[in-house]
């Protein structure tokens, strides 16, 4: 096998098998006490350094994996920096598209946010000047697709409808220089507008 095809092989067969899967959630591991774990403007050590994680920290959210593998992409203060994935160890082996993580959507224009409390069925859906109200989400086996990764929760109460999040490594709030790992379609039933923003892990 020639060198260059051999190499390229070698780093598809290496890279984690959860790089398909994020977002995910990560814990900082292996980083001295008195160190940090760097963050850069870009994948590489060449790169300029932006800001740090604590040696201890965890619930780190890695929302895309560099093309070699071996850099994590996070958002830290109000932009987006690159990390090193040999420092962070993996919460759990759960994907977003199973139904069993917690996410918090929002948008902007208008400003909304719906925390949706998976794998349980309580949704929250707060808007400005609506005081903000409780939906019944469905839980368990959601309706899912491969390609696209898309997951859909429908809901009902005060409102019924459906909330489709799908992969988007870019997907910007629109105020910030932060970039999330997924978009949400809101649809309300009986109502021609929906609407639209990121969602990211945790409630």
């Amino acid at each position: 096998m020639h060198l260059k095809y051999a190499c390229a092989l070698s780093l598809l067969v290496a890279a984690p098998s959860w790089a398909q899967s994020v977002p995910a959630l990560f814990d900082v591991t292996g980083v001295r006490a008195d160190d940090q774990l760097n963050i850069r403007t870009a994948p590489g050590v060449a790169n300029p350094v932006i800001g740090g994680l604590a040696p201890d920290a965890t619930g780190v959210e890695v929302t895309a994996v560099s093309d070699s593998g071996g850099w994590g992409r996070i958002n830290s203060g109000e932009g987006a920096g690159w990390v090193s994935l040999r420092f962070l160890a993996q919460v759990g082996a759960q994907n977003w598209r199973e139904g069993e993580s917690p996410l918090r959507c929002f948008g902007t224009e208008p400003f909304w946010s719906m925390p949706i409390f998976l794998p349980s069925h309580r949704i929250e859906f707060h808007a400005p000047g609506d005081g903000g109200f409780e939906l019944v989400g469905d839980a368990g086996a959601l309706p899912t697709t491969a390609f696209p990764p898309t997951l859909a929760v429908p809901f009902s109460g005060m409102k019924e409808g459906m909330v489709v999040i799908r992969e988007n490594a870019a997907c910007s709030d629109g105020m910030s220089d932060r970039l999330y790992g997924l978009e949400a379609q809101v649809y309300w039933r009986g109502d021609t507008v929906g609407l639209s923003g990121c969602c990211t892990l945790g409630d």
